[in-house]
């Protein structure tokens, strides 16, 4: 009973960063353009110090297991999404964003939170790009040198992936 409880506080710890942050993200990002690394780097030790804190049935200790999940999360979010930084095509506030999705939640829970995120982006984009030519008459080229920032979508992907209950 008292290890199923503290499963559930520490699993409603992580959902409370992630919540916490990805409104911080989404308000900066939108407001300033640009996801600070004070609101990064401390979510994503707290993120993986929940997930070592982590067990699971039968054991006393925390399990490795959940954080090296979280940790292959975290560094599957910066080997993915490297070329895209490098190419320009993403800021490093997103990389470091997608990072701590992953420390918080982990491998499963980072996957569809991408998707999610990439969906919402693609959308935002496509309805911006629209109004765009509507109101103005300006031409595609112009439009698509206009930066959106894609931090509001990645963490609307992670707050909608937290809303549906991915990886529970």
């Amino acid at each position: 009973m008292f290890q199923e409880r503290q499963e559930m506080t520490i699993e409603l710890a992580q959902d409370i960063v992630l919540a916490i942050f990805g409104l911080v993200v989404m308000v900066t990002d939108f407001r300033w353009r640009r996801i600070p690394n004070v609101v990064t780097y401390p979510a994503m030790a707290i993120g993986l110090t929940l997930a070592a804190l982590e067990r699971f049935p039968g054991q006393i200790l925390g399990s490795p297991a959940g954080f090296i999940d979280h940790l292959l999360a975290l560094a599957a979010a910066l080997v993915l999404l490297y070329p895209l930084f490098s190419a320009r095509a993403m800021k490093a506030g997103d990389v470091k964003l997608l990072m701590t999705v992953g420390a918080l939640k982990g491998l499963v829970f980072l996957f569809w939170s991408f998707v999610y995120g990439a969906v919402i982006g693609g959308v935002v984009a496509l309805v911006y790009v629209a109004v765009q030519r509507l109101a103005r008459g300006r031409g595609f080229r112009e439009v698509m040198q206009t930066f959106i920032p894609y931090g509001v979508s990645l963490a609307a992907g992670a707050l909608l992936a937290l809303a549906v209950g991915v990886g529970r």
